[in-house]
C-alpha cells in the first residue's frame, strides 16, 4: 500500500507548493545543510530557515494554551480555545519534521533499520496526515469555538466534545484516504475548503458578540497576516522569488513567509481571545471628603 512512494511525496509537493514548474524562478530544489558522520554517512536537514519557524510556532501554542487555561473568571469555551492554540504547535512541529527531516531517507532507514522498504512511506504518510489533518482540525475547532461563543453549541455538553472528536477523527480518515489514492479533489476541500468555511464562521460568531468588538482589531490583523501568508505561497510566490534571487529564495521564500505569517496571525489571534475574555475589574474610588460630615461635597 505505502509501495508507490513518490506519489505521496508528489502530492506533499502539491499541498506545500514545493514543486515549481520548469519555468518557475523558484529553486526546484530546497536548501539543504549536511553533516557528515564518522562512518561516512551524512545526516541532512532540508529548509533549515524554517526550523526556527517551527520552534516558534511551538513555542506559541504551548504558550497560548497554558495563558488561556490561566485566564481568571467565568470563561465556558476555555477548553476549546485551549485545545485550539495546542493543535497549533503540535501541528506545526510535525510541519517542520516533514518539510526538514523526512528527506534524509539514508539516516532514517539507518536508524530504524529498515529492512522492506516500506517504514519510510509508512513515516511520510504519518506525519503528512497529522500536519495536514491538523491543519483542517484546527480551523474546525476554531468554528467549534465560535458556534460556543454564541451559545449555539453548549460548551459544558459531552455531545459538544464528541462532535469535535467524531469530526478530528473524519477528516484524519478522509486525509489518509485521499493520501493513499492520490484522490484530486481532496486538497481544494479538506484544505482550502474546511480552513475557508470555518474560519468564516468563526469570524461571523465574533462579530455577533457585542462584548467582543473592543478586542476586533487584533482578530483583523491576525487574518490579515494568515491571508498574506497564504498569498504568499500560492499566487505571489513567483514574484517573491524573482525578486529575492535563486540564493535567498531557497532559505527565505514563499514558504518561509507562510510558515513565519502563520505564527504571527496565531499570535494576534491569541491577543484577541485574550482580550475579549478578560473580565471587566470593579473599580472602588475612594474619595478624600467625608460623605456623612460634608453630604453638600457631593
Amino acid at each position: 500500500m505505502f509501495q508507490n512512494c513518490k506519489k505521496l511525496l508528489r502530492f506533499e509537493n502539491f499541498i506545500y507548493g514545493n514543486g515549481p514548474s520548469g519555468n518557475s524562478s523558484c529553486p526546484s530544489t530546497p536548501a539543504k545543510w549536511c553533516v557528515n558522520d564518522y562512518d561516512g554517512s551524512s545526516f541532512c536537514i532540508d529548509n533549515p530557515a524554517l526550523l526556527p519557524t517551527c520552534i516558534l510556532a511551538l513555542l506559541i501554542g504551548l504558550y497560548c494554551s497554558k495563558r488561556i487555561h490561566s485566564l481568571p473568571g467565568k470563561f465556558p469555551t476555555r477548553y476549546y480555545y485551549q485545545l485550539t492554540f495546542f493543535l497549533y504547535g503540535i501541528m506545526m512541529t510535525s510541519a517542520g519534521i516533514l518539510h526538514c527531516f523526512l528527506d534524509d531517507k539514508q539516516k532514517l532507514s539507518t536508524i530504524l533499520r529498515s529492512t522492506n522498504g516500506n517504514s519510510m512511506d509508512f513515516i511520510q504518510l504519518v506525519v503528512t496526515v497529522i500536519d495536514v489533518g491538523l491543519t483542517s482540525n484546527i480551523a474546525v475547532s476554531f468554528m467549534f469555538c465560535g458556534l460556543c461563543d454564541i451559545k449555539l453549541l453548549n460548551p459544558q455538553s459531552a455531545v459538544t466534545s464528541c462532535l469535535l472528536f467524531l469530526s478530528y477523527l473524519i477528516v484524519f480518515l478522509l486525509w489518509t484516504l485521499g493520501l493513499i489514492n492520490q484522490w484530486n479533489w481532496i486538497f481544494n476541500v479538506l484544505y482550502l475548503g474546511i480552513v475557508a468555511v470555518c474560519c468564516f464562521i468563526f469570524l461571523l460568531t465574533q462579530l455577533c458578540l457585542k462584548k467582543n468588538r473592543r478586542a476586533l482589531p487584533a482578530l483583523f490583523v491576525g487574518g490579515l497576516y494568515g491571508a498574506i501568508g497564504l498569498l504568499a505561497t500560492t499566487y505571489g510566490a513567483e514574484h517573491i522569488c524573482t525578486s529575492e534571487g535563486p540564493f535567498w529564495s531557497q532559505y527565505f521564500g514563499p514558504e518561509f513567509i507562510w510558515f513565519l505569517f502563520s505564527d504571527i496571525s496565531v499570535a494576534f489571534v491569541f491577543i484577541y481571545v485574550t482580550r475579549a475574555n478578560q473580565e471587566k475589574k470593579t473599580v472602588i474610588q475612594k474619595y478624600p471628603i467625608d460623605i456623612e460630615t460634608l453630604p453638600e461635597k457631593f
